[in-house]
This record gives C-alpha cells, structure tokens and sequence, in this order.
C-alpha cells in the first residue's frame, strides 16, 4: 500500500475543514503538463476548491482553480503531491509530511 488510509482520510477532513486553500503547482507538473494553458498556472496561487480520495492508487487529489476561473466550469485536478501551500498555512507541515511519505513510498514500489 502507498497511503495509510485512515491517515489519508484524517487529513482529507482537515483539509476539507480549511477550504479554500491558496496553493501553486510544483515545477515538476509544469514540466511534464504539454498543455500551454496550465503551463501558463505556473507560478500562480490557485485555490484548492474540493479534495477526494482517489484510492490507494491516486491518493489525495485536489480541484484547483486560478482566480480568473472562478465561476468557470472548467476543472483542473491535480494530485496533493503537485501542490504547495504555504508553510504559513496551519496545515502546512501534515500535507509536506503526507507528500513526502507518498512520494517515497511510490519511489519505494517502482524500484
């Protein structure tokens, strides 16, 4: 298993509690997204609207949307481990530590 279910959902919960939150995609998803319009979301604070669960297989997963967006119907959802929040966020040091166990557990696995 790449996630701790119960710790996924716990944290799920404390996200959903704080939404919306201010985010910006990782260079990484910039770089691996051929699409120009979200290699344009670079560097610009999104907000995370909504999360699910996308199973073991996808984790945490966030719809997140650019100011200009807003009321658009137009969806953008992106992985918990593209995204960073500010580390003045109250929940910034649980969702770096959901991201980097993630992270290394899918490292772990493809090795």
């Amino acid at each position: 298993m790449i996630d701790d279910y119960n710790k996924a959902m716990e944290l799920l919960h404390k996200i959903e509690a704080q939404l919306p939150i201010p985010a910006r995609l990782t260079e990484a998803y910039a770089q691996a997204v051929q699409d120009s319009k979200l290699k344009a979301l670079l560097g610009q604070e999104l907000q995370i609207q909504r999360v699910l669960y996308m199973g073991d297989a996808g984790g945490i997963a966030c719809d997140v949307k650019p100011a200009h967006w807003q009321g658009s119907k137009e969806v953008l959802l992106v992985s918990l481990t593209q995204l960073r929040v500010s580390l003045h966020h109250p929940l910034a040091q649980e969702i770096l530590a959901y991201q980097l166990e993630r992270i290394r557990r899918i490292k772990h696995r493809l090795d």
